[in-house]
């Protein structure tokens, strides 16, 4: 008779392991198969468009925020495009959640006075709240430029909240990256935001 029950349960004991193996192996695939898209969409759009809106602050000041969608890489990827970063950093690529690269440029077009020091030299300064210049020339015409500038950057990270089953089950979505240069004279030229995936 305990060879008959061992006999049935062995039977159902075989294909329990092998419905869980079926299931395991399918669940696997299917992250795989989403890791694959996700990075085949990051090739397709390494050559995003940056997307300027204006925005005001106030009355007077304009700014422009630049906005791009992140884009996804394993840390493989990370580690052979940040390897030198990384090391020098003292940061292990299994430690890194994101990457943001920000490149600005400031251009103006000032006009200043200028105006003859004791010596017989010209000085000219320009000051305002992101660069302060001073500019002397000498009587053998060498000139002395001392500059500051100075930039001021608000990084947003955009996301989207989802629930579902009546909020039970919660889960954050990434969208995209938002950076503001708070200097009206600077422009954004390059933004590229990265998420890391295991």
């Amino acid at each position: 008779m305990w060879k008959l029950i061992l006999n049935k349960v062995g039977i159902f004991l075989v294909i329990g392991i092998l419905c869980f193996a079926l299931y395991d192996a399918n669940r696997k695939a299917s992250a795989y198969h989403q890791r694959a898209n996700t990075l085949e969409t990051t090739i397709n759009d390494l050559n995003q468009e940056i997307e300027y809106t204006k925005i005001r602050l106030n009355d007077s000041v304009a700014l422009y925020q630049a906005e791009v969608k992140s884009l996804n890489m394993t840390h493989d990827n990370l580690k052979a495009k940040y390897d030198r970063l990384l090391a020098a950093s003292k940061v292990r690529p299994k430690d890194v959640g994101s990457v943001t690269e920000v490149t600005s440029v400031t251009q103006s077009k000032d006009t200043v006075i200028a105006v003859v020091d004791s010596f017989g030299g010209l000085t000219a300064s320009l000051e305002d709240s992101f660069v302060n210049i001073d500019v002397e020339v000498l009587p053998d015409k060498n000139t002395i430029i001392d500059y500051e500038v100075r930039d001021s950057l608000t990084i947003l990270n955009v996301q989207k909240k989802h629930s579902w089953l009546f909020g039970l089950i919660k889960w954050k979505e990434h969208k995209s990256v938002r950076v503001i240069n708070h200097n009206p004279k600077a422009k954004i030229v390059n933004l590229q935001t990265i998420d890391v995936i295991e």
